[in-house]
């Protein structure tokens, strides 16, 4: 043979003779459990069509996923964040008065902050508004559909397939108040001059015009025409549907649909910091992905803008409005001084007063200053009263170094709860901890907040009695000088108060200029030609690994959950004591119908090869005895025993011997339908004394066998075997047959065989690889061991690479086993 299970058997002359159920248990265990490769690559090969199956039906399945899966198209753009690199540089020696708490504005600017910003819920939902993606509008019977993988290629591949047609509508900042009408299908019925009303069953709920924002108790929106200068005609009708745009921001965040990815540095500069953002979105329409990308990014910017000027505004306006209330007042002091001097002819005053008026100007200055820092602490307190708002760092002092640690602490603490707020719920524990130290440290502020004020309320106490005594001490002069000195004051006051706030004015401008953002749109969306999504190479590969992985687990599950014999090598590790009679292959298929004639296999055929080698090894063990008796037994049906027994009856009929195979299966006759004999007179008939062996005797003619059917079930067969009868008969027939073989019922299922076994010479014992449970079989030899006759082991069933075939199979020189080759020198010493 060219394969590994040359049927080399154990020489028959070898077996033990009795006594070996100890050796069951020695050698029944220990190796028994290992995973041999062997057997595995065998399983493997015989249960392809598993892995091959289903790999098949995977990419089948795949090929018809893909094809009616919709596409999905990226665009993706680039934000260039100019004020993150400022306030990089910029670091924490600023200018006093510039950029003071520069961490302050916008939440802070750092890299991580603003891609946080990006894409946090605020600033999407505003996007999805911004870019009407929650809106759909269509003509009524012509809803557009999104195209499947299959249209999409069967249409050429082009992004124009997704174009917008000439009569398209988009619905901008649509947001519905009534939460009924979420998803509803409402009506657009057009007037003239691009007049409409929006209805739903009938009753309007909105009348606006195209291209102008529109307003309701119930809905908002601004209707826009996709091709410029479009205006539906009178009496034209529309649909559309709005969607929540808080469950659309839920949706993208689900599906992973926005992507804000922080750029990294290249080359020498990859430790570096990049300023560059890249922002994606992904969808089923490519124009959609590209207006939702480029209204976040613009969205962003707006955002950012209006954090970054409001604060520095606020005040440059409040100290504008001073200004021009003092520009107005010293005018008006001014022209009444050179008036009253003109009238009264006083020019000048004395030194005395020139000092009051001097200090009284001063005192004023003062008093202004400590105004503009009560007003800059208010606005603090009104900022801490609500928890998102955001200080205003110009309100700080550059000296103050209490608070602006506790500023910078607070910016740090806020951003680090955007942080985690995309990642956790409210209740998480580390949300809760921050939003307590954000707690702790906006109350600090306050308490200091309070003390300065109280402290700037104190001193403009204490300068208000200075400017009031100063007053009084100005009435010891003339009338004439003391109008002059008056007048003197105001304008004299006026002015420096006026250059102060200038001053300010100037401190608040620089202040408000250093905040502009400077982030730019570097580049606009842009949308891939072909869809990212579905990758049907990779999909439909993939899916077919994964059935084929799928199979071969079935393969290998199966193999290692099998209860029977893997192999032949198997058998003979867990049982070395046991003599192999014969290997038989199991390329030869025997049909399971009782009613089938027995057919002896083709002589040239693997399976007749290994048929006749059996007979050999049967010889050498049986020698020149006549009249032996051979009990075949199995541990379960269908493991091929009735039909070994009737091929090996006939095998030693075609050499000569005069052959008897009796149907001890009395629980189960069937020998009477393989060989289309009558059923009675039969063992059962002859056991029970109704007729004699001879009157049961049937010979086959053509195959040369006797044979006695078991006959009609009897209601007791146990004790019909066990009367004594079927040893005498057994006795009777030795005379006349070389060889009597006794077919008989499974063991352990069925006793019996502890019944006919003591009766016979030699018991061979038939176990079929990946059949006949282990269990079981173990069991059936602990029971037939113990009868003490010899027992011979064939093997059916085992798997060969190579053929049995008359003159093939035998190795490369075609030269026969060993066992062969002693049979064929015993029959050559015989004749």
């Amino acid at each position: 043979m060219t394969d590994n299970h040359t049927p080399q058997t154990t020489p028959p002359h070898a077996v033990p003779t009795g006594g070996p159920k100890g050796m069951i248990g020695a050698h029944d265990t220990g190796e028994s459990d290992e995973i041999n490769l062997g057997p595995i690559l065998q399983a493997v090969r015989e249960g392809w069509k598993w892995p091959v199956a289903l790999g098949g039906a995977f990419a089948f399945l795949a090929v018809v996923i893909v094809l009616f899966t919709k596409p999905v198209f990226n665009a993706s753009g680039t934000l260039y964040l100019a004020q993150a690199e400022k306030t990089q540089s910029a670091g924490s020696g600023s200018v006093d008065g510039v950029s003071l708490l520069s961490g302050l504005l916008a939440q802070g600017s750092s890299m991580e902050t603003q891609v946080e910003i990006i894409n946090s819920r605020d600033m999407i939902e505003r996007a999805v508004l911004a870019s009407g993606i929650n809106a759909q509008v269509w003509q009524i019977g012509h809803r557009p559909s999104a195209l499947t993988f299959a249209g999409w290629k069967l249409g050429g591949q082009r992004l124009s397939l997704y174009a917008p047609g000439p009569q398209a509508l988009r619905a901008l900042y649509a947001h519905v108040t009534d939460p009924a009408l979420q998803g509803e299908t409402l009506t657009i019925r057009f007037g003239q001059a691009g007049q409409y009303q929006i209805l739903h069953h009938g009753q309007a709920l909105l009348t606006g015009k195209l291209g102008q924002p529109a307003v309701g108790p119930e809905l908002r929106l601004m209707l826009r025409a996709v091709q410029p200068h479009y205006v539906p005609a009178a009496n034209t009708q529309y649909h559309i549907q709005i969607s929540n745009a808080l469950g659309v921001y839920k949706a993208l965040a689900n599906s992973g649909a926005i992507s804000v990815v922080r750029g990294t540095g290249v080359g020498d500069n990859a430790a570096k910091t990049s300023y560059l953002v890249t922002i994606s979105a992904n969808s089923t329409d490519p124009f959609v992905a590209r207006r939702l990308t480029n209204a976040l990014m613009q969205t962003y910017l707006n955002q950012t803008r209006s954090w970054s000027t409001d604060q520095a505004a606020a005040t440059y306006d409040y100290l504008s409005r001073q200004l021009d209330k003092i520009r107005t007042a010293l005018s008006n002091a001014d022209a009444r001084l050179a008036s009253y001097q003109s009238k009264s002819g006083v020019i000048a005053v004395s030194a005395g007063a020139k000092e009051m008026i001097s200090q009284l100007a001063d005192y004023e200055t003062q008093r202004s200053q400590v105004k503009i820092t009560l007003y800059g602490l208010q606005q603090i307190q009104k900022t801490l009263a609500h928890p998102g708002g955001t200080l205003n760092p110009y309100l700080f002092s550059s000296k103050d170094l209490v608070m602006n640690s506790l500023a910078t602490r607070l910016a740090e603490a806020q951003s680090k709860l955007i942080a985690l707020q995309k990642r956790y719920t409210a209740a998480a524990p580390q949300v809760v901890q921050v939003q307590a130290d954000i707690a702790s440290i906006r109350s600090a502020i306050s308490a200091l907040v309070q003390n300065q004020e109280k402290m700037a309320t104190q001193q403009l106490q204490s300068i208000d009695a200075i400017i009031s005594q100063h007053q009084t001490d100005m009435g010891k002069y003339p009338h004439s000088e003391l109008e002059v000195i008056s007048l003197t004051r105001s304008s004299e006051v006026l002015g420096k108060l006026y250059m102060f706030l200038l001053e300010k004015q100037e401190e608040a401008a620089i202040s408000k200029a250093s905040t502009l953002t400077k982030n730019r749109i570097l580049d606009t969306a842009l949308v891939g030609n072909l869809p990212v999504a579905p990758n049907a190479k990779r999909d439909v590969l993939l899916y077919g690994l994964l059935g084929v992985l799928l199979g071969l687990s079935v393969v290998i599950v199966r193999y290692l959950l099998h209860p029977g014999y893997r192999s032949d090598e198997e058998l003979r590790r867990r049982y070395p004591f046991l003599p192999v009679y014969g290997l038989l292959p199991a390329a030869h298929t025997v049909s399971r119908n009782k009613e089938t004639v027995f057919q002896m296999p083709d002589p040239r055929s693997g399976y007749g090869e290994a048929l006749r080698l059996l007979r050999g090894n049967f010889y050498l063990a049986v020698g020149e005895a006549r009249g032996q008796v051979v009990a075949m037994t199995s541990a379960v049906p269908g493991d091929g025993k009735s039909t070994l027994a009737f091929q090996l009856a006939a095998a030693l009929a075609q050499d000569g011997k005069k052959v008897l195979l009796i149907d001890a299966d009395l629980r189960n006759p069937h020998a009477h339908l393989a060989f289309h004999v009558t059923q009675e007179p039969g063992l059962a008939g002859v056991l029970a004394g109704r007729s004699t062996w001879q009157a049961a005797l049937h010979h086959i003619a053509g195959i040369g066998i006797d044979l006695i059917t078991a006959g009609n079930t009897p209601p007791n067969p146990s004790e019909h075997l066990g009367s004594g009868r079927l040893e005498q008969i057994l006795a009777e027939l030795r005379a006349d047959y070389d060889t009597i073989f006794v077919d008989t019922p499974p063991f352990p299922m069925v006793g019996d065989i502890l019944t006919i076994g003591p009766l016979a010479d030699r018991l061979l014992t038939i176990v079929k690889v990946n059949h006949t449970p282990r269990r079981a079989y173990q069991e059936h030899l602990q029971g037939i061991l113990g009868l003490n006759r010899p027992v011979g082991l064939v093997i059916n069933g085992i798997r060969v690479q190579g053929s049995y075939g008359y003159g093939y199979g035998y190795g490369e020189a075609h030269t026969p086993p060993k066992g062969w080759r002693r049979y064929l020198a015993f029959r050559n010493k015989k004749r």
